[in-house]
């Protein structure tokens, strides 16, 4: 898993970059079996509002949150429960099986 984190109009400091790789272990966590998974996390300030965006790019899927508040680090708490329900969401939906019965066709009489 590659982590990177940007900022626009705004340099993360040090502690914010440390709590949000600490957090991010819940991703990994998900992500374990993939080594090429990117983390992006990109935080722009903007009239005096902090607004966070989470992509992960993760074998052709694309997860993204974004959280708006007055703290980075509150933004942080709130993206990664939004990309882990979503990302919980999607292998629900992939291991559910198909609605309806399977099409039984009988072979006609000539």
């Amino acid at each position: 898993m590659k982590l990177e984190i940007y900022g626009k109009n705004y340099n993360p400091s040090d502690s914010l970059k440390a709590v949000t790789e600490k957090k991010s272990a819940k991703l990994a966590r998900r992500l374990k079996g993939d080594d090429d998974a990117q983390v992006k996390y990109t935080v722009t300030l903007e009239n005096g509002v902090y607004l966070t965006d989470l992509t992960v790019v993760t074998r052709g899927q694309t997860y993204r949150a974004e959280a708006q508040s007055d703290s980075p680090f509150d933004n942080v708490d709130t993206v990664i429960p939004k990309l882990l329900g979503q990302m919980r969401k999607q292998k629900d939906i992939w291991g559910r099986s198909k609605k309806g019965t399977p099409n039984v066709y009988e072979e006609g009489e000539e």
